[in-house]
């Protein structure tokens, strides 16, 4: 009989998720049962994303007994439920909610946090884990094999690490679209239609990319940048105004808010 997995959320997160397990076959080793407060939505979102899933009423109580939990719901949604049994694994996608406080709402043999990006959409999410269990090489194995269906696992070795991700990776991609967007601005002050600048930044994204793969990003800015050449006009310019310090400070504060520090 096949194990099941049971997401409780039906967002856009969930959604990359699924599509990531189904393109990666994932889904053919189990029964898949999706729940939550709105059947209708649910029954739309099992329709509509061509998935072999049931509805799972949550009422009285949510049955998760001897089944893969995906929370993947928002923060107070947590608390929203009452859980019935005992899971197999919790796998928890819910920013700033500890371990501690998903083992006071639900009981389980593992427990698993993740923090994917919206990189997930297209299975290329940066996903910090932490994993907490009996059999952890076991556990960080079945981990590794969810997460990487949707992008690239990292494990982290501390709790606290889960939300320190959210610099480099889960609020990443929002500056790096300021990146981008001033970068075609730039082209357009330039006399470049906008089309035309947005494709050389996308090409260019996708060139760097490949190059952090090879090289440290200092090597990077060696390999650009010539002696009095028109980059290191530029690269003084952001670095008179502050411009890395700027960002780094900006990645910060997103930290300190998912820590309730702000």
């Amino acid at each position: 009989m096949k194990q099941t997995l049971l997401f409780l959320g039906y967002g856009n997160l969930a959604r990359s998720i699924l599509s990531g397990f189904a393109k990666s076959h994932i889904l053919d080793s189990y029964q898949l049962q999706i729940s939550g407060r709105d059947e209708a939505k649910i029954q739309s979102f099992i329709t509509q994303n061509n998935l072999n899933a049931t509805y799972l009423s949550p009422t009285p109580n949510l049955d998760i007994h001897n089944k893969i939990l995906f929370l993947c719901t928002k923060p107070y949604g947590l608390n929203s439920f009452s859980y019935n049994g005992k899971a197999l694994s919790v796998y928890s996608v819910i920013a700033g909610v500890k371990i501690a406080d998903i083992q006071k709402a639900i009981q389980s043999a593992n427990y698993v946090r993740t923090m994917p990006n919206i990189g997930a959409f297209f299975q290329k999410s940066a996903t910090a884990i932490f994993a907490q269990g009996a059999d952890l090489e076991k556990l960080r194995q079945e981990a590794e094999r969810f997460v990487n269906a949707f992008g690239k696992a990292i494990f982290v070795s501390d709790e606290n690490l889960i939300d320190s991700s959210i610099a480099p990776s889960g609020s990443s991609p929002a500056f790096l679209a300021l990146v981008a967007q001033a970068l075609i601005d730039s082209g357009v002050r330039e006399g470049i239609a906008y089309p035309q600048s947005k494709e050389f930044v996308e090409a260019t994204f996708e060139g760097f990319a490949e190059l952090l793969k090879h090289y440290t990003p200092s090597e990077i800015k060696t390999l650009v940048t010539s002696p009095a050449g028109t980059t290191a006009e530029g690269l003084a310019h952001l670095e008179s105004c502050g411009f890395k310090g700027i960002l780094e400070e900006a990645a910060h504060r997103s930290v300190l808010k998912a820590k309730g520090k702000l």
